[in-house]
Order: C-alpha cells, then structure tokens, then sequence
C-alpha cells in the first residue's frame, strides 16, 4: 500500500502557537509514504524557530512572501511529487490514521477526492460527529454546500488527486476567504465527491480565526450571509444539540 506517495501542505502565518502539534500529526502517521511540505508567508512569531527543529523532517520547506493563504497552497500543490494531495493548516491536526486509511479509499474505491467524518477541537476537547456526512454533486455545484443551507464540507478532511486539482484550474489566488468552497465547486463538475466513514483531520475551532469572518467569506462569493433554518439546517442542529453538548457550551462560553 505504502506506493502511493501522499503530499501534504501546511501553509502557515503566524501560527506558531499550534503549529508544532500540526507538524507532529503529520510526521506520527502510521502510512509513512509522505511528502510533507510546509509553505510559511514570512512570519513574525517562533513559527521560525520551530520550523528549523523540524526542517529535517520536512520534506520541502519555502519561506517567502505571499499575498493568502491559498498562494501559499497553490504554491505547494504544484511543487509536490505525490499522486494524492492534502492540505492541513497550521492550526488543524490529524488522527494518526488519517492517511493511511484516506490511501485505503482511494485504493478500494477509485475516486479522485474523499472526505472523511467531520471532527472539531475545543480547547483539550476534541469531538467527532456521530457518522460521516454526504455531499451530493448538484448539492455542491449550485453552491448550496455551505453554513446556510446544506452544510460545509470540511476542508481537513479533504484529500484529492493532484490530476483533478490541475484539471479543474485549481484554487482561485484572488480569493482570501472562499476559495477552497470555490474548488469543490470547480471539482463537482469532473467527478463525485466520496464520503468515506473514517476519522481525517480535526478542526481547531478558535476566536476570531479566518474561517469565522462569514461577511468577508459570503461577500466574495455574492452571497448574503443570513442563519436560516430550512430542512437541512434543522437536522444539523438536531444532531449537534443531540450528540455535541460540549460544542454548544464552549461556542456559548468562549465564542460569544
């Protein structure tokens, strides 16, 4: 199984105060065929200076200016050697089995992209979602995959192939906020998006983080942001006010 190289990008800014337990998910997976390569925009914090303990262990390392995130992935991306292609931001983990059963999927299934169960940390909490979401292609393609109405496809949980990303144009560099909402869009219209029911990666929920401005991240899409509760939204609630307590108490304490 270990024949097929995986890459892995974390682009970070100014993250240092988790980037090491990022870089530490990815050097302690069991699947051992990884390219890791890190893409740092030029930060002012000990990002540096872990960076440098690590420097051995990554497999490319580009300290350089970039104008977003999504420049520095995209920069990433199109330097890897690996047929299979994951991003983790500097803030996000993953389970120790992520990519070993992520190359399973692919292997058994042969899909171009996969998500896996959507999983977040709270503080020292970190807590999965009972069972894996699905992502109908015309749910994606019209755009209706996001906060408001369907859901979110949660970008840590997401690996791809290389062929698919370049095929469909990749990321959109003029984005700051949306552009990977943009890419699945761009990916649905080549091919079905597999949800596989496997723990990937785990999203670090955090005040005031980028992923949190939805004015910004809805005004570049033309949308108006506005919580509503269509059918979709009221079985998410459901399920999160069934099985997710502890996030709706941390989200009522510390994010309000």
């Amino acid at each position: 199984m270990d024949n097929l190289k995986v890459s892995i990008i974390t682009p970070n800014l100014n993250s240092g105060k988790y980037l090491e337990q990022t870089i530490n998910s990815v050097l302690n997976q069991t699947y051992k065929n990884i390219e890791y390569i890190v893409v740092d925009g030029g930060s002012t914090d000990e990002s540096e200076k872990i960076l440098k303990k690590y420097q051995n262990k990554i497999s490319k390392l580009i300290i350089e200016k970039d104008e977003n995130m999504y420049q520095a992935i995209d920069k990433g991306i199109r330097i890897a050697n690996g047929e299979i292609i994951s991003w983790i931001n500097s803030d996000d983990l993953y389970f120790p089995k992520a990519i070993e059963n992520a190359v399973k999927a692919f292997q058994n299934l042969n899909c171009d992209w996969i998500v896996g169960k959507v999983s977040k940390k709270f503080g020292e909490k970190t807590i999965t979602y009972p069972f894996p979401f699905y992502y109908p292609k015309n749910k994606i393609i019209n755009r209706k995959c996001n906060k408001m109405e369907y859901g979110c496809i949660p970008q840590e949980s997401v690996l791809f192939k290389k062929s698919l990303y370049i095929k469909s144009g990749g990321l959109d560099l003029n984005k700051k906020f949306s552009s990977d909402f943009l890419l699945w869009v761009k990916f649905s219209k080549h091919t079905e998006l597999i949800t596989i029911n496997k723990k990937i990666g785990i999203f670090r929920v955090l005040k005031n983080q980028l992923s949190s401005n939805q004015t910004n991240y809805y005004n570049e899409l033309d949308m108006t942001y506005k919580y509503t509760f269509n059918f979709y939204r009221i079985i998410y609630s459901l399920i999160r006010f069934l099985f997710l307590k502890t996030e709706l108490l941390y989200l009522y304490k510390v994010l309000k």
